[in-house]
């Protein structure tokens, strides 16, 4: 009977343990105890649940496909740029595939690529929360991780599977560490090296050097040398240090191409295909945005130096500030086609600048009692959170799973298809097997087509690969889309399989068809599947046949309606045409 007592004592000595517990949690990153603690910590699991749930049922972005198209072409042997194209660095691509051979071949496959980046995802928070300590306090860099997590755009964004997944929080330590201590070559090095791999990933990098550089050399003026105890020679030999070391990735990986015979490929899909003159997004005047902008960015930046009394902690906030500045105005102004992860970069810097200025607002109002009673209960950054949240719940409702599309078109793509079968589609949506037509067929794509600087011979690829399996594309040349209305039929959401109805016969149950891909065929009926007859003067029972490009004629001798002249190993395989 003892065991009664001994329940009511334990009890209250564990409540007390974790309530201590949670006070020196709250207490470690300055958030008052216990309704900031209490709403940080509900809106962190609250961020949790948002990102499980954004894996899973966030729609699969095209770009997805086709880097895991590549990272598929790298674990079979095939070598980015003179087997696959694709537009981008092959760093990203490249570290990718070990993993893609441990998972495999699997209609679940962009479900995996999408769980092996969420490290990156954590690298990214903490370097949000280490910026923002560093730039305001612990305080300042726990709402700043939380808040851009919550933001709907990057929340949606940086889930996915895309190599500015990489690539941001690689620059994100980067600053990490240029912030954290004094200039060294050591430091200088390392930086550096972080910043070679995001070139190793992107050649968008060039932007981010431009921003780091003028980051660092507007400090100085603002700042001065003197109170941060820098020297001539200590910056010139960072700065010596810093770009060696950067260049050590890009060059190994330039040098590697060039070595086996690759470069002239490599040149044009990362360098050249990317330039189209002309050809933007966005309309010229925007180049009124950092004429503006950037200047009234290096003013504020001025004004929170002389706001700040200590030296390290004011050249910290201006160069974030400077650099983050400089990065969004001129990515506005002169990147010649935005795209929304282009962004990634830059917003966990202006969520930290923004929560930092918040909660310093926001702490000088709450001298006022009455203010300070309301925010006591929740804190400012916790009512941005939940609103964030709404929004990204409104966006993006939680129960409507718009993943399961992409999914089923790879889980259809495997079982249609063998890995020797050429496929015709965008940019890899099939991702599991070689494309018909060598290019990707993407905005830069499309206005070389247009302008003739590239040769559209996706009909004659089609045919001369015998290419059976084709994804309809969102938008194609006219031509190209009526050949694959004509010839091919579909059998799911976008996928189609090469075939002809046979309609109306010219003479009592006699059909005239043609086919334009050459391969093994098989005549089904709807209601009674197999049919019989005489097919281009020979008898047929149901076997399949090979026709050639041309004229064929069919004779029915069997019960059936609805014929159509299908591709026999989509027949085997228990594919039907929808149409029917």
């Amino acid at each position: 009977m003892s065991w009664r007592p001994a329940a009511t004592t334990t009890t209250p000595a564990s409540s007390s343990r974790g309530r201590a517990l949670t006070r020196r949690i709250a207490d470690y990153f300055g958030l008052s105890y216990p309704h900031e603690f209490t709403s940080a910590a509900s809106l962190f699991i609250a961020l949790i649940f948002l990102r499980v749930i954004t894996v899973t049922h966030y729609k699969f972005a095209i770009d997805e496909s086709q880097h895991l198209h590549v990272v598929w072409g790298w674990a079979r042997g095939f070598v980015q740029y003179r087997d696959l194209a694709d537009n981008h660095m092959p760093l990203f691509q490249i570290l990718c595939a070990p993993i893609y051979k441990l998972i495999g071949d699997r209609g679940t496959i962009l479900y995996w690529m999408r769980v092996i980046l969420q490290p990156l995802y954590i690298v990214a928070f903490w370097c949000t929360y280490r910026i923002g300590s560093l730039l305001f306090s612990r305080r300042v860099g726990v709402w700043a991780a939380i808040l851009v997590g919550l933001s709907f755009d990057y929340a949606f964004c940086s889930v996915e599977f895309r190599t500015d997944n990489l690539w941001a929080p690689l620059w994100l330590l980067c600053l990490s560490i240029l912030l954290g201590g004094t200039l060294t070559m050591r430091r200088a090095l390392i930086a550096g090296f972080l910043m070679g791999l995001c070139f190793g990933v992107s050649m968008k990098t060039v932007l981010l050097v431009m921003s780091t550089v003028v980051g660092g050399s507007m400090t100085l003026i603002f700042v001065g040398r003197e109170p941060l105890g820098i020297g001539w020679g200590r910056i010139l030999g960072a700065l010596a240090a810093f770009f060696a070391s950067a260049l050590i990735v890009p060059a190994t990986i330039m040098a590697t191409f060039a070595l086996y015979g690759i470069w002239p490929q490599f040149r044009y899909w990362v360098f050249d295909h990317n330039v189209v003159p002309g050809l933007t997004n966005h309309p010229a005047w925007w180049v009124i945005i950092f004429a503006v902008g950037f200047p009234l960015i290096a003013l504020g930046a001025r004004r929170v130096v002389a706001a700040t009394p200590e030296t390290i902690v004011a050249a910290r906030r201006s160069f974030v500030f400077v650099t983050a500045g400089f990065f969004f105005t001129a990515l506005l102004s002169f990147w010649p086609f935005l795209s929304r992860q282009d962004y990634l970069p830059f917003y966990p810097l202006a969520f930290v600048i923004c929560t930092g200025a918040a909660l310093t607002i926001s702490d000088r109002w709450a001298r006022n009692r009455n203010i300070a009673k309301i925010w006591r209960v929740m804190p400012v950054p916790a009512l941005f959170g939940v609103c964030e949240l709404l929004v990204a719940l409104l966006v993006h409702p939680f129960w409507e799973d718009k993943a399961k599309l992409e999914s089923g078109l790879l889980r259809d793509a495997l079982k249609l298809t063998e890995p020797g079968d050429f496929v015709f589609d965008r940019r890899g949506e099939t991702v599991f097997r070689q494309r018909c037509f060598y290019p990707i067929i993407e905005t830069f794509t499309e206005e070389r087509i247009r302008r003739g600087w590239m040769a559209d011979n996706v009909i004659q690829r089609c045919i001369d690969t015998h290419t059976c399996v084709a994804v309809l594309p969102g938008a194609m040349p006219s031509a190209t889309l009526r050949f694959l209305e004509q010839n091919y039929l579909p059998i799911g959401d976008r996928l189609r399989v090469a075939g002809v109805l046979l309609h109306s016969p010219t003479d009592g149950k006699r059909f005239a068809f043609e086919t334009v891909i050459p391969a093994s065929y098989k005549i089904i009926a709807r209601d009674v599947g197999t049919v019989m007859g005489v097919l281009d003067g020979e008898r047929y029972e149901g076997k399949e046949r090979f026709l050639s490009p041309g004229t064929h004629t069919f004779v029915q001798t069997s019960t059936g309606h609805d014929l159509v002249v299908f591709w026999a190993q989509a027949v085997d395989r228990h594919f039907r045409p929808t149409e029917w």
